[in-house]
């Protein structure tokens, strides 16, 4: 069993990957104060997209055409390790989506997605980006600031990344593989309104007029079974509510 820190960076938004990282992690259980460490093993590979680079990408990774030139094509994406059992990354469904573009078989991975499980511990931040994050969770915010503003590429990312994860499961207390998945399923139905209009709203506190409103914009599935949820609460307490007894 394998479990891997994830990151691509893409030619586009949802573009072809030009260049894939890797970190392997463990649960030693060897100590109960060690919860989570890397391994030795680690990956980073650049491929050549099949059309030129946007300016919004190169913007975000600072990854240009002429750098890919000598590179093979992204479609030779290859995962860096076998038996890959989980894939752990900030917003990871974007890198599966990337990899399944390239080709690669998914079949049996389990996704986690340390962007759910931020929003669920931590849903009153006003950014859940990983720059965001990455202060917030720092001891030391000017050794923070020097290590995010060197550098910004999938390997550092999945370095953030996992300084995330290590945070997250102290707080829980996360002992295995199986429980951070299904910690990370769980946190995937949202508590709170992250983009639009009711940004920074608790479900819960949502009128109907907001609730129905979102249920017929959304296209997130994780979203609508929240308010679902919201709603069939509110009909069972209106029912017992209007109970004679």
């Amino acid at each position: 069993m394998t479990a891997l820190i994830f990151d691509t960076e893409t030619h586009k938004l949802h573009g072809d990957i030009i260049e894939a990282a890797a970190i392997e992690v463990v649960f030693p259980q060897i100590s109960a104060d060690i919860l989570i460490i890397p391994t030795m093993f680690d990956f980073t590979k650049r491929y050549k997209p099949s059309e030129p680079i946007s300016l919004g990408a190169m913007a975000v990774h600072h990854i240009v055409d002429e750098d890919l030139a000598k590179c093979p094509s992204f479609k030779t994406f290859k995962w860096p390790k076998e038996n890959i059992q989980y894939l752990i990354g900030h917003n990871i469904d974007y890198d599966i989506e990337a990899v399944k573009r390239a080709g690669a078989d998914i079949t049996g991975i389990k996704p986690i997605c340390t962007l759910a499980m931020a929003r669920y511990l931590w849903p009153t931040l006003e950014a859940h980006n990983l720059t965001a994050l990455a202060y917030h969770i720092s001891r030391d915010r000017k050794s923070t600031r020097r290590g995010l503003k060197s550098a910004h590429s999938a390997l550092n990312d999945c370095k953030t990344t996992y300084a995330l994860l290590h945070t997250i499961v102290q707080e829980k207390n996360i002992k295995s593989f199986q429980e951070l998945y299904l910690f990370s399923e769980k946190a995937r139905i949202p508590t709170h309104i992250f983009y639009g209009k009711y940004k920074g709203s608790a479900i819960a506190d949502l009128d109907m007029h907001a609730l129905t409103f979102l249920a017929r914009k959304s296209e997130d599935q994780y979203l609508l079974k929240a308010i679902d949820y919201e709603l069939f609460q509110r009909s069972n307490s209106d029912f017992t509510n209007d109970l004679p007894w």
